[in-house]
């Protein structure tokens, strides 16, 4: 971990987790970004190159479908989702698979979409999601052939905590894929001060980097097979989302508001060269 104390703040709960996206899912859910909406997806987006024109909304599912091409899931076969979100990425990873999926979470609010999701589909039978806090899952030994994070990590304090009670729940030998934003390299000045207020707006206790992520899961009994830093791929979508909040009215009590509608920090974040984001795929001992 970074030794730039300016970098840490105060260590967020779970309930703080939750609050934030008990208050941000509205936006998400429903605001329209490059003309398509972004129904839900409260991760970044992966382009190809400079060229690929996808929008912000087909490109958040192509980082899905990534994390689901890792994940090499069969039929019948059951997976977690630590940080469900509303629910699209296990739906879509469920309906391309045939798998089994529990996704959980602390926000009540993005439960209950979830839920309202898999009942609209064909999938409910095979979809479910519940409360849970990735330091205490509710799930016996060896209980899934899989599972995933996607952006679950930056906000959790103790990581290897975390990162050993997905390992107990997984089966020896299967894949656990982590998505991430990533500190490449230790920040100092005005640039620690903008990721600590990203760090603040976000209920990040710190941002991962390469070296604790590794021994955290090394730690937790999991062997990395894959690790990549995908941050270019996924720049845009800080001004993509950044796009999306000037259109929102925000509360007159809003905490989040000088960040992601008064200063427009999230673009300032997202453009800088110390920030990446982890692609890592893991195994079970």
């Amino acid at each position: 971990m970074t030794n730039d104390p300016s970098v840490h703040h105060t260590v967020p709960s779970s309930l703080g987790v939750g609050r934030l996206y008990d208050e941000q899912t509205e936006i998400v859910q429903t605001e329209i970004v490059d003309g398509a909406a972004v129904d839900g997806n409260i991760h970044v987006g992966y382009w190809d190159s400079a060229t690929d024109d996808r929008s912000l909304n087909q490109a958040t599912d192509r980082l899905t479908d990534l994390v689901a091409g890792r994940l090499a899931a069969a039929p019948g076969q059951r997976l977690l989702d630590v940080g469900c979100g509303t629910g699209r990425p296990a739906l879509r990873i469920a309906r391309a698979t045939g798998a089994r999926v529990s996704g959980i979470s602390v926000s009540n609010q993005d439960i209950d979409l979830a839920r309202t999701r898999a009942d609209a589909t064909a999938l409910a039978d095979r979809v479910d999601f519940r409360y849970a806090d990735a330091c205490a899952l509710p799930f016996d030994v060896a209980s899934f052939d899989g599972a995933w994070a996607i952006e679950s990590m930056m906000h959790i304090s103790d990581r290897t905590i975390a990162l050993t009670e997905i390992a107990r729940t997984l089966r020896p030998g299967s894949p656990l894929v982590i998505t991430d934003v990533l500190l490449r390299s230790p920040v100092t000045g005005d640039t620690a001060d903008l990721v600590r207020q990203t760090c603040r707006a976000f209920q990040s206790p710190s941002l991962p980097e390469p070296a604790e992520l590794r021994t955290s899961l090394d730690r937790a009994g999991l062997e990395v097979v894959e690790f990549h830093d995908i941050g270019e791929h996924v720049r845009r979508t800080y001004q993509a989302f950044a796009d999306a909040f000037d259109d929102v009215a925000p509360s007159v009590d809003d905490p989040h508001y000088e960040f992601f509608h008064s200063t427009r920090s999230l673009p300032r974040f997202g453009a800088l060269p110390q920030i990446g984001y982890a692609f890592l795929v893991a195994r079970r001992r």
